[in-house]
């Protein structure tokens, strides 16, 4: 049986994030928007119960769902390995055309 570790909301935002700024096509605007909900999700987180954190992972859930298809492009692709702690890379996982 496969052992999980603990994982952090705050880091898996900030690595999300991260990703949009510095491999996303978006336009700012769009990206500004929507790094805008990912940062009122981990306010929310830091001051949620321990018992019900999981409601704020459903809401960076829904967030990501909103805006991101994993495979338009490989950095959505590799937000979705991110927040699925999938292991291997994004070629394992990217299903569009491979010289991209």
């Amino acid at each position: 049986m496969k052992e999980y570790k603990p994982r952090n909301l705050i880091t898996i935002a900030d690595e999300i994030i991260n990703i949009i700024k510095t491999h996303s096509d978006l336009k700012v605007e769009r990206a500004d928007e929507v790094i805008r909900k990912i940062e009122k999700v981990k306010k929310d987180y830091r001051y949620t119960a321990p018992e019900i954190t999981y409601m704020c992972w459903e809401e960076l859930s829904k967030v990501l769902n909103q805006y991101f298809i994993p495979s338009n492009s490989k950095w959505e692709t590799e937000i979705m390995i991110i927040f699925n702690d999938l292991s291997g890379s994004v070629d394992d996982y990217w299903d569009g055309d491979k010289n991209e």
